[in-house]
């Protein structure tokens, strides 16, 4: 049976699993002795998604076939601080069964851990159904503080960048623009050291390991260093430089307001080093907000290493940077839209489109659209849940299987998700 993959379904939530390795029990062996001040919390989430494919759809089997998703997953955070030090653990347990859709667990963090610290308890598979349950350690990190600096070693989240949708300084990887659970960023086995020679200023040199099983990352180099300050008022600035799985790259940021206006600039090149290939990514993007609260966020993004015709679409979906989702999108160009607006002080709505505009065989350009709308109301001040509608627009799958366009092969999908913090 034909299978599909939806992408709203977070896997940073999803758990493959691989046992402990000696650096995570070398970092275990560095933390502070846990106490009674240490603090527990959590979250439990619940999530079901439903899609409906139409012929030229991923999933595509007949009229009346429909594809389902639905998962359970569990948070247990642990953390504790003092005046010079910091400590936190964070353990992910989940439950996810799919049918009809072909589920992949690779994400950009796979990339930058060491061992992926995860098991599985139990793992069913059968023609059309994938069923998963286990655990994975998703931050074991220990910082130290000093008079203007810190460091902090073991699996903790980086993240950088100021782009809404897309953030070409996000080295490490970034979530996706119709994500829906980003709560938390996948932590990476990494060193890091912050420092900030001023009040507005940091600068921030970070060394990731690579993981060891993997052939995409064998025995590369990532590190990076990243400079971030305010300029006058209401304007701030970053630098970039360093060597991913190692490629090089450099990177500029810049971010003000003008009029009421706020807009940014963010670009990063990169040099491939197997292929010495230089490619540019940047984004350009605004926000404003009406004087009702509706706020409104556009955002271009150009990225010189993706397609520029349909037929080189498919040649990109087997690439690392693809595969992993340090880099999201298979077109060179899409343009991102939103609104969002707080209804009542519980109940919040927005609304995202993406287009890419590609070039057909015949030389025409076509543009495939993505719609997503997001509803959300607080059950209570520790829960929440969540409607979120996708609908794509624009040319699917051709009789050979082969991508068309960046949306047009994605089913409709309707997810509901409902949260609890403790």
């Amino acid at each position: 049976m034909t299978n599909a993959i939806i992408t709203n379904i977070p896997t940073s939530d999803i758990v493959i699993m691989n046992g402990l390795s000696k650096f995570s029990f070398f970092l275990l062996l560095l933390l502070p002795e846990v106490t009674w001040s240490a603090d527990l919390t959590g979250r439990f989430s619940m999530q079901g998604t439903t899609a409906k494919a139409t012929q030229g759809d991923l999933g595509y089997v007949n009229k009346d076939n429909t594809l389902t998703a639905d998962q359970q997953s569990l948070r247990l955070m642990l953390d504790d601080s003092s005046k010079d030090n910091e400590w936190s653990i964070h353990i992910k347990s989940a439950r996810i069964h799919v049918t009809d859709i072909l589920y992949s667990s690779e994400h950009a963090s796979d990339l930058f851990r060491y061992n992926k610290l995860s098991s599985n308890w139990s793992e069913e598979k059968e023609s059309n159904n994938t069923t998963l349950i286990g655990y994975e350690i998703d931050r074991a990190v220990y910082k130290q503080r000093f008079k203007n600096a810190t460091f902090s070693l073991g699996r903790q989240a980086i993240d950088w960048g100021s782009g809404r949708f897309w953030q070409p300084l996000n080295v490490f990887g970034s979530f996706s623009p119709t994500d829906l659970d980003t709560d938390y960023k996948a932590g990476i086995d990494a060193t890091r050291i912050d420092w900030f020679p001023t009040n507005f200023s940091s600068l921030s040199a970070v060394y990731a390991l690579s993981a060891k099983d993997n052939s995409a990352v064998d025995n590369t180099v990532s590190a990076a260093i990243y400079y971030k300050s305010q300029a006058g008022e209401q304007s701030e600035f970053s630098l970039l430089a360093g060597s991913i799985i190692d490629n090089t790259v450099f990177g500029a940021s810049f971010e003000s307001t003008w009029s009421g206006i706020g807009w940014r600039l963010e670009a990063r090149q990169t040099n491939f080093k197997t292929s010495n290939e230089n490619t540019l990514f940047w984004i350009a993007g605004l926000d404003y907000q009406f004087a009702n609260g509706t706020l409104l966020t556009a955002e271009w993004y150009e990225n010189s290493r993706g397609a520029e015709n349909a037929g080189s679409l498919s040649k990109l979906q087997t690439d690392t940077y693809i595969r992993y989702g340090l880099q999201q999108h298979l077109s060179q160009r899409v343009l991102g839209f939103s609104l969002s607006k707080e209804i009542t002080p519980l109940f919040n709505s927005g609304y995202i489109l993406l287009a890419s505009p590609i070039k057909k065989p015949d030389g025409q350009q076509t543009t495939s659209l993505l719609h997503q709308l997001n509803l959300s109301y607080s059950v209570s001040n520790e829960s929440d849940i969540l409607f979120s509608y996708l609908l794509a627009n624009g040319q699917g799958l051709n009789l050979s299987g082969k991508t068309q366009s960046e949306f047009g092969h994605l089913p409709a999908s309707l997810t509901i998700r409902l949260r609890f913090y403790f």
